[in-house]
């Protein structure tokens, strides 16, 4: 009986240990893709943030050439 509670125990404890580390293993991967996906979506930011400059910035010098 003490026998057959002991196995189960280790195995008890194998099984956690695998499924730890998996885990862990798992939340680094995303992690890594989430830090990455903000880096994209930042990228593409900044640069709607300079098309829309550069689209105002146009607009201000042909509305400027509109008056004169």
């Amino acid at each position: 009986m003490i026998l057959t509670l002991e196995v189960l125990g280790i195995l008890t404890m194998c099984t956690i240990m695998f499924v730890s580390i998996w885990g862990f293993i798992i939340m680094k991967q995303m992690l890594s893709q989430l830090k990455y996906r903000n880096y994209l979506v930042e990228k593409l930011t900044q640069y709607m943030h300079f098309l829309t400059k550069k689209n105002d910035v146009s607009q201000t010098k042909t509305d400027n050439n509109k008056k004169e």
